[in-house]
């Protein structure tokens, strides 16, 4: 089962529709809902666990489910491999320690991402492509313990992993169909059954 966390995305909604059409069971709770929900499901076989983006700051954003859980994965409490996207790839940056803030410019539409090192979930990508971008925020600095994985013009860290442990996350948008390659880095996260991290 895939446990999608919704921070509030209008694109939450395609994540779970492409796992199940990948033929995942995927379950989605809210960010604001309580932990029981998660522990319930946890119970039936949490296999992995994806971040949507949300139109929040982390900084404002109370404690809720997606920090909770970030903590854990991070932590090592959960041993459980966890993608983030867009506010996901930031919250899980802000509980890793690391700085999140504005962005050089407010980014919407569609941006060229570099890729600088491939890793489990930029396998077998071009050198560059196209994704959708939809943010104000951004992160700033890598937290300690992870490595870039892909930058753009606009945002220094459109991708990162942690160096051992299976948490991966993207600034940019790849359920959406104006991503290019999103198909594939969604299946790359759901198929890879190493789950070590860049090492």
């Amino acid at each position: 089962m895939i446990l999608i966390i919704d921070n509030g995305s209008q694109y939450a909604h395609l994540i779970k529709r492409k796992c199940r059409d990948y033929g995942f069971e995927a379950e989605m709770v809210r960010n604001n809902d309580r932990y029981q929900k998660v522990e319930d499901l946890m119970l039936r076989g949490v296999e992995k666990i994806i971040f949507s983006g949300g139109p929040n700051s982390v900084y404002k954003d109370p404690e809720n489910l997606a920090k909770m859980l970030a903590k854990k994965v991070l932590s090592g409490e959960l041993d459980i491999p966890l993608f983030g996207i867009c506010y996901g790839h930031q919250t899980i940056a802000y509980m890793a320690g690391a700085k999140v803030d504005k962005g050089k410019s407010a980014e919407y539409g569609i941006s060229e991402i570099t890729v600088e090192k491939e890793d489990t979930i930029l396998l077998d990508l071009p050198k560059t492509f196209n994704a959708w971008v939809s943010h104000y925020d951004e992160v700033k600095e890598l937290p300690e313990g992870f490595i870039k994985l892909a930058h753009s013009d606009d945002c220094n860290i459109e991708a990162m992993c942690h160096v051992s442990k299976p948490i991966y996350s993207v600034q940019f948008h790849p359920e959406v169909w104006h991503s290019e390659y999103g198909e594939k880095i969604l299946k790359n996260f759901l198929f890879d059954d190493d789950g070590i991290g860049y090492i």
